[in-house]
């Protein structure tokens, strides 16, 4: 599997899952809307038990889906069933460890000859498993609390499953949170606190920070689709004023400056116009999310002799040295404490990766400058720390 591919099994494997919450929380939405114009007597605390009944009801349906997905693109998964002592794989996991099945299905650790053992001791003990004689190895990890296995193939020696496993638990982190926050609005009410007004607000805010992270994937769903034609540089300057435009929409109180170099002539950039959506997207996203009231957000594209060169700044409290560890290699554990600029950050460098470009972040005393520059050639991929080292 070539890394285009592990790049967009993360993209469909937890986009199907996520459909499901999507789907849940449309629902619950739905709940929100019209609780708020009953009181609690009408209802108010029987319509969210409903809703947080519907999501659990579906739960083991939407691994279901998830693990069908990653079938359609030949990668192994696993989910541990903690309640019944068994294992819910795919096909693909299914064929390596020489069980017949036509889809997902569940099995208990008895019932797999020779991998059995291993695969118990890798869901205990949370450490990858390798078995050089079959040339596999198992690499678990938590959602939530969840225990998920991604089956390995030793033989290509290809690490960027641990990226993906960074990648999946990050989107994970950003559907799980607010759910748990939910979860302890809900409790409060039917304990009969009070302000039941401002937590159904909070509560709502929170359906919008799903809504939020569905929003991410549906940008990264352009990549399933397009052509991989390059954007020209005007193209490129239009949709960024596109997403400038949408971001405003939400943050009008920040000051935004932007300064694109003209060209005589129309040329390709390299990065497809899917490519161009996430960066763009993501980056400015992150700029206006992550920004103090009444701050300011300064973009810069140039198109120089070496590539696309886009420089991006915002006035923020400056990244700590554990932060900038995790920001170069995300297959580090989440920042402490966990924050929604995971996915979105992991998402940028996935694109300059891709095009083996390099990132610099260089904080300042009261803002971050990400510079991104992406070659007209590429030959090797290298993704830079530049003048930023951790301390």
């Amino acid at each position: 599997m070539n890394p285009l591919e592990l790049f967009l099994l993360g993209v469909l494997g937890i986009a199907a899952f996520s459909l499901g919450y999507t789907l849940a929380f449309l629902k619950g939405r739905k709940f929100l809307a019209e609780l708020s114009e009953v009181s609690p007597e009408q209802g108010f605390r029987g319509g969210l038990k409903q809703f947080f009944e519907e999501i659990q009801k579906h739960r083991e349906a939407m691994f279901r889906d998830f693990l069908a997905l990653l079938d359609r693109v030949s990668t192994g998964g696993a989910l541990y069933l903690r309640n019944r002592n068994r294992l819910l794989l795919n096909a693909t996991f299914a064929q390596a460890i020489g069980l017949r099945s036509g889809g997902v299905r569940e099995v208990a650790f008895f019932e797999i000859p020779v991998f059995g053992d291993v695969l118990a001791r890798a869901v205990s003990s949370g450490e990858r498993m390798s078995v050089p004689s079959s040339g596999f190895a198992f690499l678990p990890f938590l959602l939530g609390e969840e225990r998920f296995l991604l089956l390995e193939d030793e033989k290509k020696k290809d690490q960027r499953l641990r990226s993906l496993r960074y990648f999946l638990t990050a989107l994970w982190h950003e559907v799980q949170t607010p759910l748990t926050v939910l979860s302890g609005y809900l409790e409060t009410l039917e304990e009969g606190r009070p302000m039941e007004g401002e937590i159904l607000s909070r509560m709502v805010r929170q359906v919008r920070r799903l809504e939020g992270t569905i929003r991410e994937i549906q940008r990264l769903s352009v990549l399933l689709e397009e052509k991989p034609e390059r954007i020209s540089d005007r193209e490129f300057s239009t949709l960024l004023q596109e997403v400038l435009e949408k971001a405003r929409e939400d943050h009008k109180d920040l000051r935004v400056r932007v300064d694109i170099a003209e060209r005589e002539n129309t040329n390709l950039l390299p990065l497809s116009r899917g490519e161009a959506f996430v960066l763009l997207s993501n980056l400015v996203t992150n700029a206006f999310s992550f920004n103090v009231s009444g701050g300011e957000v300064a973009i810069t594209v140039a198109f120089g002799d070496l590539g696309l060169y886009l420089a991006l700044e915002n006035t923020t409290s400056p990244p700590d040295a554990e932060f900038l560890r995790w920001f170069f290699d995300p297959t580090e554990a989440l920042p402490r404490g966990g924050s929604g600029k995971g996915v979105g950050l992991y998402l940028i460098r996935e694109v300059v990766e891709r095009r083996n470009g390099t990132i610099h972040l260089r904080p300042q005393r009261d803002r971050v400058v990400f510079e991104i520059t992406i070659p007209w050639e590429t030959e090797d991929s290298k993704i830079s720390e530049g003048g930023t080292p951790p301390r």
